[in-house]
């Protein structure tokens, strides 16, 4: 897949009805390109209420936007993610 493509398969999986979860390929290339980064924290803010959003592409996106040297407690890092809409 060409770079297009699976940016375009990113915005797919958080935009369809079904919620589908990325793949490790498209969570790799969101991991390596911030630009991205921003265009799905603006699509998060934006996009959060009407439901497409899968639990583990929202956790991804929600850790966007914590520190790189903060570590969450042990207790909560287990627990559900719960999206409020």
């Amino acid at each position: 897949m060409n770079q297009k493509q699976l940016e375009d398969s990113i915005f797919e999986a958080v935009s369809d009805a079904m919620g589908r979860e990325w793949t490790i390929e498209q969570k790799q290339f969101i991991e390596n390109n911030s630009e991205l980064q921003s265009h799905l924290k603006e699509w998060l803010n934006n996009s959060l209420s009407d439901t497409c959003w899968h639990p583990d592409n929202y956790k991804i996106v929600r850790d966007l936007n914590t520190p790189s040297n903060f570590s969450p407690p042990t207790m909560l890092e287990d627990e559900d993610t719960h999206i409020s809409f």
